[in-house]
């Protein structure tokens, strides 16, 4: 090419999610050759803004929600020569394309789609609402990037997107920083007190449904009194399951470890990870778990799971917020050392696209087209 795209990513913050550290891998893998990126943030704030790559310029909106920041968006959109304006965040891209169009921009727009468009749980009528003005925005959009086939799916067929204008992206999750993480020695003292560990990873939300997990692990430990249930993340809910925990009198087998920028020492570790949500998009968590061969246990959530693992063959897949299945899935991995074994050895095959040169690729290759 004669020259490299100029590209402006467009977030909410650099926190703690999956979607944040997909962000950064992008920023430090993209080929510098043939692309120049910056990042514009809602606010510049977040557990991942200090692995910003030098040379990626950031700019601080500092807008106080999601909706209000089109303002200083159109703003640094008219003022730049950005070829292309991407946003990485499934809230951002509405405000990012009303920015655009104001601007009357004329370049490559990219949205992003990360989860299933009307999420359980949600207001049925904001969610048509937000489905109303997404699927007008949209009209205006080059791309739209969606993180599994099942979400590309849903773009097509709610938001009336054509296939020909949705790319399947794969999060370049596996890197160094995973590979290396992996191979780090866990010396947290939980996993000294119990002969095998169950790990689980994510925001205490709702939708994560660690209801079903703590009540799956309860039954696991009728029958198994020696595992240990290692849980890292944070959240609006964590006092919630602190409490519910405590009613189950498991205070000495759970531990609430917090937020570790290496969550990957403790997947290589583990004998069993588990995911218990109730939907995803494409679970970060998942993916990097089966690549640092967790024998993983996953619920077949809408979407994703099952765009990676093959029942009984790499992991295990249970029905959402089915505690029996879940318990009587873990209980077969602990207590079979050759199929914790199988599934250590086949669970990395599972993400090859989700490598950090094949997962970049995806994000860029379209846009050179």
């Amino acid at each position: 090419m004669s020259k490299r795209l100029k590209i402006l990513f467009v977030r909410p913050t650099l926190g703690y999610g999956g979607a944040d550290r997909v962000t950064v891998n992008l920023l430090q893998a993209f080929d510098r050759e043939k692309f120049q990126c910056d990042l514009a943030l809602m606010r510049a704030e977040g557990e991942f803004i200090d692995q910003i790559p030098k040379d990626v310029q950031l700019f601080d909106l500092k807008s106080s929600s999601l909706w209000p920041m089109w303002k200083p968006l159109k703003k640094l959109i008219s003022e730049s020569d950005y070829d292309v304006v991407y946003s990485t965040c499934g809230g951002a891209s509405m405000p990012m394309m009303l920015a655009t169009w104001l601007s009357r921009y004329k370049g490559i727009t990219v949205v992003s789609e990360r989860n299933i468009l009307f999420p359980p749980k949600k207001s049925k009528a904001k969610r048509r609402l937000m489905i109303f003005i997404k699927a007008f925005l949209y009209k205006k959009v080059t791309w739209v990037t969606a993180v599994s086939k099942g979400v590309a799916k849903e773009c097509k067929d709610i938001l009336g997107v054509p296939s020909s204008r949705i790319r399947v992206v794969h999060n370049p999750i596996v890197n160094t920083t995973l590979l290396d993480g992996a191979r780090e020695k866990v010396d947290h003292p939980f996993f000294n007190q119990f002969d095998q560990i169950i790990l689980a990873v994510g925001r205490f939300e709702w939708q994560k449904d660690y209801d079903t997990l703590l009540k799956a692990f309860q039954k696991v430990t009728r029958v198994n009194n020696n595992v240990g249930l290692f849980i890292l993340g944070k959240g609006s809910l964590e006092s919630h399951y602190r409490a519910m925990v405590s009613e189950m009198q498991l205070d000495d087998k759970v531990c609430f470890a917090g937020f570790d920028k290496n969550p990957f020492k403790y997947m290589a570790t583990a004998d069993v990870y588990v995911l218990s949500s109730r939907h995803e998009g494409m679970p970060g968590t998942l993916v990097q778990a089966l690549a640092c061969g967790a024998p993983c246990v996953s619920t077949d959530c809408p979407t994703g799971p099952n765009e990676l693992i093959t029942d009984g063959e790499n992991g295990y897949l249970v029905e959402v917020a089915d505690d029996f299945a879940m318990a009587e899935r873990i209980l077969g991995l602990l207590n079979n050392d050759g199929l914790k074994s199988k599934f250590r050895n086949t669970a990395p095959l599972a993400v090859e696209a989700y490598h950090e040169k094949n997962g970049v690729a995806s994000y860029f290759d379209f846009l050179e087209k």
